[in-house]
């Protein structure tokens, strides 16, 4: 499946691999490919979510808790496939 940002998206095994073994640096460049510029991930990382309480994604990410990590992931790959539930 192609993605609508023009690039080839990340690999289904890679997104897997990752859910399982979240890091913040991974997690910050999937950001980057998902909004396609810096400021744009930057911005969405650093701004408060509803879905997470309130609270950042870049929060979430310094926790070093994998399930909050993996939290983060999760809302950028429903961003980067369209899934809005």
């Amino acid at each position: 499946m192609a993605s609508l940002r023009g690039s080839a998206p990340t690999p289904p095994e890679q997104l897997a691999a990752a859910l399982d073994h979240p890091s913040p640096s991974a997690i910050r460049n999937y950001a980057l490919e998902v909004f396609g510029d810096h400021a744009k991930a930057r911005s969405w990382m650093n701004t408060p979510r509803d879905i997470l309480g309130g609270r950042t994604p870049e929060d979430l990410l310094t926790t070093g808790d994998a399930a909050e990590q993996r939290r983060v992931l999760e809302i950028l790959v429903r961003i980067d496939y369209g899934v809005f539930s």
